[in-house]
């Protein structure tokens, strides 16, 4: 286990005897079905965890995800046990924002007649209908992010210019007008998510520094350039570590910046082969990350 942990306290022992509630959420254009691995991962480190696989529509906004997990967390109770989200891609936006209500739900409440300035118009309506204004705060005792665009996904600076590649598929079989699409292209949930605080512990996990597909030398170089798109790719093959790592977020977070969260990130590796974007969720090492950042939090 990477030392890079320490700083979020010191472990409880035996790890297996933990009994934190976890919920997972898939990323974008995916299922709950996808983090089956994962949860199976978790349960061979975790015995005594409850484990939930959150499945959500992954074209509507990040906004709305995030409250209906929330919303569902608040209904499920279970206070009396840790409660630890987990996100791959996606899913990592989605749990930061569902941390966001579950920590603050009133103040949360109190925000969302301005969601239209931030272009959520078309889910005020949904968030009102939740009364979170009238829901006491959930602790939330950690969050891990693994793959997540945390600075946005395809925003100009923040990945290589494999993000060609992506607008260029989105765009022929997705609409670029998608909810889903719009918070990973554009800046609207990080401006969001800027104005609240939370003191919740972070994990965030990227994939590997250095594949083989980095070198330029492989099938997805060189169909890109048939497509005239000149790639380099970013270390896990969609997301570049510097959009991942808070720390180097280019706006505000409500994490490192407005929060006082303690906050960890680090690559992960497994036996000399690439974690990339699609695999780090079925990764052990990740597990074992994730199951000893539950023995801190």
């Amino acid at each position: 286990m990477r030392v890079d942990l320490e700083t979020l306290g010191k472990a409880r022992t035996p790890i297996s005897a933990e009994k934190p509630v976890i919920y997972i959420a898939h990323g974008f254009l995916s299922n709950a079905g996808h983090m089956t691995k994962l949860e199976g991962l978790l349960r061979s480190l975790l015995p005594n965890a409850t484990i939930y696989r959150f499945g959500y529509d992954w074209k509507q906004s990040v906004l709305r995800s995030g409250a209906e997990l929330a919303d569902l967390i608040f209904k499920d109770g279970g206070e009396q046990w840790p409660l630890l989200l987990v996100g791959h891609s996606m899913g990592g936006l989605v749990s930061r924002v569902a941390n966001v209500i579950l920590s603050d739900p009133v103040s949360f409440a109190s925000f969302v007649w301005t969601l239209s300035a931030f272009g959520y118009q078309d889910d005020i309506n949904f968030l009102k209908s939740r009364d979170f204004g009238h829901k006491a705060k959930r602790e939330v005792n950690g969050i891990v992010t693994l793959a997540t665009p945390n600075s946005g996904a395809m925003l100009q600076g923040q990945v290589s210019s494999y993000a060609a590649l992506i607008q260029w598929a989105v765009n022929q079989v997705i609409s670029p007008r998608l909810p889903s699409v719009l918070d990973l292209t554009t800046d609207r949930l990080f401006r969001l998510l800027q104005h609240f605080a939370t003191s919740t512990p972070v994990l965030s996990v990227a994939g590997s520094q250095m594949n083989r597909f980095t070198t330029g030398s492989g099938q997805i170089v060189r169909s890109a350039v048939k497509l005239g798109l000149n790639l380099t790719l970013p270390h896990d093959l969609v997301v570049e570590d510097v959009s991942v790592d808070l720390s180097k977020s280019i706006l505000p977070n409500e994490v490192m910046h407005h929060g006082n969260a303690p906050y960890v990130h680090l690559r992960a590796y497994e036996d000399c082969t690439d974690v990339t974007h699609f695999n780090i969720h079925e990764k052990q090492v990740v597990a074992k990350y994730i199951a000893d950042f539950a023995s801190r939090c």
